[in-house]
């Protein structure tokens, strides 16, 4: 990295301190080793050891694992305390792809706003990345057009709305069989290859290889409200809906959005789910499917659902904030920000 991509990424770093201190959030800085995670059937994980001093046996090794995401420290503090918060620290994700905007190290910010929901979570976040760009503004390698396109609203997209607007069809009204059939008419192979797949994978596919790209990157985009067969750790919501066809139907979604930029998935946000059943639930499913898929299976942190519980009503973003960098300073690779690695 050459002194003027220091200088940019460490402006990065104050500015973004800046901000949320200025906003009265509490900096946090836990630590990077965990002995139990939060499970996410999605991502593998970095297991490592602590080795015991002066000991032998099976009680000389302690198994630790590289934090996915800091956010297993950072709940435990919102239910202590109840403050607004937030952190800059390493993440580890093993089998990561290794290219243009992936890194199995990797810089991620996130913040959790107290007394707030998913929506309160969008303004907050177009004011910092709109300060963002003002704070490097003045810098060599500071790209121009990127500030004009944070300076606007972010475009808001409900999921459903995205996909009748890029996709053609209402993803709350379409079971397996027509994400199928969809994926066949939009080009994405025939429905025999398809045979045996779940929803959410259909979903998935539809998503990553006909909606995102289609998104403009002349504006930020949020996409919001995902569909609640799609599992995460954000409240629900419940709504009842017409056909075409006047048949009524539920329509499930959790309050989540990701945020895109120019193309790139930048931010993903919830209102936190504080129900301790529901993620206790949630936990015990995602960990039985990592104990039989993970290459790295890892303890579940006890009872966190309980934690959960005993926090404020708030809204968290997990940004990747060497995105962040790359794409203030213009480019399209991490690598010109990044110290090295793998």
């Amino acid at each position: 990295m050459d002194i003027e991509a220091l200088e940019f990424r460490a402006a990065c770093l104050q500015a973004a301190r800046n901000f949320f201190i200025g906003c009265d959030y509490l900096e946090l800085d836990t630590p990077a080793l965990a002995p139990a995670l939060i499970p996410e059937s999605c991502l593998e994980v970095f297991r490592t050891e602590y080795l015991k001093p002066f000991k032998t046996g099976e009680e000389a090794a302690v198994p630790l694992f590289l934090v996915p995401s800091p956010e297993v420290f950072i709940k435990p503090v919102i239910a202590a305390h109840g403050r607004s918060v937030f952190q800059l620290s390493k993440c580890y994700r093993n089998c990561e792809s290794v290219g243009h905007i992936h890194s199995p190290e990797f810089t991620m910010l996130e913040y959790y706003t107290m007394q707030a929901d998913y929506r309160n979570s969008i303004l907050i976040t177009e004011a910092f990345l709109q300060t963002m760009a003002q704070a490097v503004a003045g810098l060599p390698l500071a790209d121009p057009e990127l500030g004009a396109v944070l300076s606007k609203p972010f475009l808001q997209l409900t999921m459903d709305e995205a996909f009748k607007r890029y996709a053609g069809f209402s993803l709350a009204e379409a079971e397996t069989p027509e994400l199928a059939l969809n994926a066949e008419r939009l080009g994405l192979g025939g429905r025999a290859q398809y045979e045996g797949w779940a929803w959410d994978d259909l979903y998935e596919l539809l998503l990553v290889h006909c909606i995102e790209p289609q998104l403009p990157s002349d504006v930020p985009v949020a996409l919001l409200d995902y569909p609640a067969r799609v599992p995460c750790l954000a409240q629900e919501r419940t709504e009842t809906r017409t056909a075409a066809d006047g048949r009524r139907y539920i329509w499930k979604t959790k309050e989540r959005w990701e945020v895109y930029v120019r193309g790139v998935e930048l931010a993903n946000c919830y209102t936190e789910a504080r129900d301790a059943e529901e993620i206790n639930h949630s936990f015990a499913d995602e960990a039985a499917i990592k104990n039989t898929t993970a290459r790295v299976p890892h303890p579940v942190p006890d009872n966190f659902g309980g934690i959960c519980a005993r926090m404020p009503p708030c809204s968290g973003v997990a940004m990747g904030f060497d995105r962040l960098i790359m794409l203030l300073g213009g480019k399209k690779t991490l690598s010109p920000f990044l110290y090295g690695g793998i």
